[in-house]
């Protein structure tokens, strides 16, 4: 609703009536309609006018209704807040159309907090003399321990515990304690740590579980409103739950309320992080007045209405000089939909029960140069379809949440033209850990570019949507108390493409708990077309995966000292358990936008995936792309080609100063490639100041970043081994082929033992198709073909022999395994029956060739005994040996390299016989030593795994 000031009139005083009407005046006859200046005072009066520094309103709410008058409208009006504490009483409201622009900041600089809070004075703080009380305490902290009458400071209003945790974004927080504005926490045990679970009488859906708490439990009987926060199930799914019965007899706790997954047996071992099989299962209890046993800790009795708390002061105790607060408002700052053109700079906003602002459907609203912090939820929490809503510059810290927003049209792509710029957001997950990131973005076109981030439980950046940048971002130590994360990650939905995420620095996402690994950067369940461009990732357990999703670009980045593998990808979806959101909610509707034109048609399998032109070091036995699964390593579905694994941290500048400028033989590769020098870690994260003007002036001035002068360059290598490991049993052209000698080294030939068909084809003749194809390739491809003109008779087989290399096949029924001899095995060829019998190796073309890789393995995986597997309905083969083998069919730039030959050089300096990624990208290299010609493909193959690449 619009109103003037006159609307108010009839209640005010005679001196408010002339103090607004001269108000009224001034803005009609002293400003010109065009800059307004309102000052506000925790010392001022509600009856000045506020048209002078001298005369300052009391009231921010006041001076927010002010705004609505007719005859202030139109103009630019800066709310000056000068210096002190704003304890609101109720949430400061924007409830109403702003004609023109109103920004709210703080006067000259001067130091400002917006409070949710209470002010407690700290001599209503008196050590503990009730001895029922101290009796509940550890005998060793009983002197430490202060206790707060919450009545007689006039405060009743507690709040309530609820459950938070995973899917419970917008948590409300009873009422919390602050202490020279850092936030104290509910009493707990263990305070570092966890309890695993014992075990589980009623079920994993049960509520009762038992544990060892040493004897301690006793204690938790006498507590009145006991709880327990833990990861349950899970370790991506935190929860806290009420306590319903503790038996410290049987050590058993009863839940109140079900866990969302249930309870399970835990394997939480400190510092020793085991699978995802054994994740989930450990707890701490919370609440206790029986666990209040360190500084930083309170209690609340919400019987007898006392707080108790162990102060986190330098000397433990406070003094007049201590800033006390409680927080009792649930949101500070309430911006309705219809107020817009609002600005806010250079203030604090802290002690609010669930956010620092929330805004519904904002439109033109900017936060600069703020400061929000001890908040029970995000920070600020923009919901609906906000426009042109921008965070810049600002500091968010011990919250649950940073900033979550969304905006956009998804339908008609529209951006929401979001900006979330230079903020530094840290300790945003002070509570829970699942739901709590430092920004959850989602709608169309957020920009989230040149923040700080770091030091989060779960995710750091969060989002859902399409054509989001995420770039120039500083990510480290995410995902510090969970697994299966990402710190930077998205899920599950096809139709949010278009994101890119470039030119960040990624690092330290480690994993210290059970369950699934961590990612510098998460692509979950089949999440699809991101473009990950330019990042500097190093010491993460993982830098990046793709989680069964399609079209996703992994291009140009810097890989360095993973712990687990450099990237992670997988087929997830090939098993039809993982289905996108949008195929549950969009499937069968016509999609007509023509972003959408060429992925309508919804499949499973994880294709259009590229992953090039990166540069990885890791030490030796680390992987650089590990595939999840089988049958992955195809290129329609992960074209791997062109990426340089730098020889040794020497290709670097300095790793430990995040220096990744390139140097030695990653530069030279790079010069090549026309790789793009690395981002610097100073053009990542903020490049302005951040927080309040007061915040800054108490910094010192950051030191200049040195970096140590680099050794020199080690180009050197060593003499290449001269013997090769064993050529396969069936001759593929890598030696001479001694089960045909005779046959011409010119031509394509059939070897025809039975053909019912055509009885004349029988014997050992030349084949003329085969031998106008001119290729190995299209000769050994005649034998299926062969075997099928004469009849497909289960009884017979034809082989074909490609003369110029010696290289053949066989075709008939069944998968055969080619092979020296394996245990008790002879020479020869041998029908695979374990493989037909349990995983359909006669008609599964797949099943068959990836048994070859296993029987070398089972064989003992000797380099003199390679192993052949043969699907001889098409007469294709796979060959698992020892060696990483090249095969070059032409090389124009160099005809000395021709044939398929051992890759000895490889192994002696890069180990390409152990190291599949390596080994693979010798085919990029040797086809660019022969000249890049799409006509003259070379294949390198890794026969311990039976992997190939084959580029182009």
């Amino acid at each position: 609703m619009y109103f003037s000031v006159f609307q108010r009139v009839s209640s005010l005083s005679f001196c408010q009536h002339l103090s607004l009407i001269w108000f009224v005046l001034w803005l009609q006859w002293g400003t010109d309609g065009a800059v307004v200046h309102l000052y506000v005072s925790p010392s001022g009066s509600d009856s000045n006018t506020g048209l002078q520094s001298s005369t300052p309103v009391k009231s921010l709410q006041h001076a927010v209704d002010l705004l609505q008058s007719k005859d202030i409208q139109g103009n630019t009006i800066f709310v000056e807040l000068m210096q002190g504490y704003y304890d609101l009483t109720s949430t400061l409201t924007f409830a109403h159309a702003i004609n023109g622009t109103a920004v709210f900041r703080a006067f000259q600089g001067q130091e400002v907090h917006l409070t949710g809070g209470r002010h407690i004075l700290s001599d209503h703080f008196k050590h503990v003399t009730d001895t029922k009380v101290q009796q509940r305490l550890h005998e060793v902290v009983r002197t430490k321990v202060l206790e707060l009458d919450l009545t007689a400071v006039g405060i009743t209003n507690l709040g309530s515990l609820t459950t938070y945790g995973i899917r419970r974004s917008t948590w409300t927080a009873p009422l919390e304690l602050f202490i020279n504005g850092k936030p104290l926490r509910l009493a707990q045990w263990p305070n570092e740590k966890f309890i695993n679970i014992l075990s589980v009488p009623d079920g994993e859906k049960g509520r009762r579980f038992t544990y060892n708490a040493g004897g301690r439990d006793v204690a938790w009987t006498q507590e009145t409103e006991p709880w327990v926060y833990g990861w349950w199930y899970w370790s991506w799914a935190d929860e806290s739950l009420p306590v319903a019965h503790v038996d410290a007899h049987n050590h058993t706790i009863t839940l109140a309320q079900d866990s969302q997954f249930g309870v399970h047996v835990g394997h939480y071992i400190p510092g020793f992080p085991t699978g995802g099989s054994q994740q989930g299962g450990y707890f701490q209890v919370i609440n206790m007045l029986s666990e209040l046993d360190e500084p930083g800790e309170y209690y609340i009795d919400r019987t007898s209405k006392k707080l108790y708390l162990w102060p986190n002061t330098p000397l433990q105790t406070l003094t007049s000089s201590d800033i006390v607060y409680v927080s009792m408002l649930s949101r500070c700052i309430r911006i309705e939909s219809v107020a817009q053109k609002l600005n806010f700079e250079d203030f604090t906003v802290e002690n609010c029960r669930q956010h620092g602002v929330s805004i519904a459907s904002g439109h033109d609203i900017t936060f600069k140069n703020m400061e929000i912090k001890n908040t029970g939820s995000y920070a600020i929490n923009c919901e609906g379809d906000c426009r042109r809503v921008s965070v810049l510059a600002s500091e968010i810290h011990d919250t649950c949440g940073g900033v979550l927003i969304k905006g956009g049209d998804p339908k008609t792509l529209t951006s929401s033209e979001v900006l979330l710029q230079d903020n530094h957001v840290w300790d945003f997950s002070r509570t829970a850990a699942i739901p709590c990131n430092a920004f959850e973005i989602g709608g169309i076109h957020v920009t989230v570019s040149h923040n700080y981030i770091h030091h989060g439980q779960y995710t750091g950046i969060l989002w859902t949507g399409n054509d989001h940048v995420i770039e120039y971002n500083h990510v480290h130590h995410m995902c510090w108390n969970s697994s299966d994360c990402g710190a930077i990650h998205s899920t599950l939905d096809w139709t949010w493409r278009g994101n890119i995420i470039r030119k960040n620095h990624i690092h330290h996402t480690l994993r210290y708990f059970p369950g699934a690994d961590v990612r510098g950067i998460m692509l979950d369940d089949e999440y699809s077309s991101v473009l990950i461009e330019g990042n500097v990732f190093y010491d993460n357990e993982v830098h990046a995966n793709i989680g069964g999703g399609r079209d996703n670009i992994i291009r140009q980045n810097v890989m360095y000292n993973a712990t687990k593998s450099s990237i992670q990808v997988d087929g997830r979806g090939l098993g039809s358990t993982v289905l996108s959101i949008s195929y549950k909610e969009n499937n069968n509707k016509p999609i007509t936008h023509i972003k959408w034109l060429n992925v309508i048609h919804w499949i499973h399998k994880p294709t259009g995936n590229q992953i090039y032109d990166n540069i990885f070091y890791n030490p030796r036995g680390i992987e650089r792309i590990h595939y999840s699964g089988s049958n992955l390593e195809r290129k329609d579905y992960f074209d791997v080609h062109n990426n340089f694994r730098a020889y040794s941290p020497g290709d670097f500048w300095s790793p430990k100063d995040a220096d990744f400028r390139l140097r030695c033989n990653a530069v030279q590769w790079a010069d090549e490639e026309q790789f793009p020098s690395p981002v610097s870690v100073d053009d990542v994260g903020p490049q302005v100041p951040t927080g309040p003007n007061y915040l800054r002036a108490r910094r010192h001035p950051a030191s200049a970043r040195t970096t140590a002068v680099p050794v020199a360059c080690d180009s050197s290598t060593v003499v290449p081994a001269t013997t090769a490991p064993r050529g396969s049993y069936m001759p593929d052209g890598s030696s001479p082929n001694t089960l045909y000698p005779n046959i011409p080294k010119e031509g394509c030939w059939f070897v025809v033992d039975h053909c019912p068909k055509a009885p004349a084809a029988e014997g050992t003749h030349k084949d003329d198709i085969g031998t106008q194809a001119g290729t190995e390739e299209g000769c050994l491809a005649r034998a299926a073909q062969q075997w099928r003109y004469c009849g497909s008779s289960p009884t017979g087989q034809v082989v074909a022999v490609y003369g110029p290399t010696g290289a053949m096949t066989v075709a008939g029924d069944g998968c055969f395994s080619a092979e020296y001899g394996c245990r008790t095995q002879n020479p020869g060829f041998h029908r695979d029956t374990w493989a037909e019998q349990h995983q359909n190796a006669s008609h599964d073309e797949a099943a068959c060739l990836a048994r070859a890789a296993a029987q070398w393995t089972f064989c003992g995986s000797h380099a003199d005994r390679p192993i052949t597997s043969i699907y001889r309905p098409t007469g294709h083969f796979r060959t698992a040996g020892a060696g990483c083998w090249i095969k070059i069919l032409s090389c124009p730039a160099d005809h000395t390299l021709q044939g398929y030959f051992y890759d000895a050089w490889g192994a002696t300096n890069l180990a390409t016989d152990h190291d599949r990624d390596e080994c693979l990208d010798r085919a990029d290299r040797f086809w660019k030593q022969c000249g890049s010609h799409d006509n003259a493909p070379v294949t390198a193959f890794y026969r311990p795994s039976g992997a190939s690449r084959t580029v182009p």
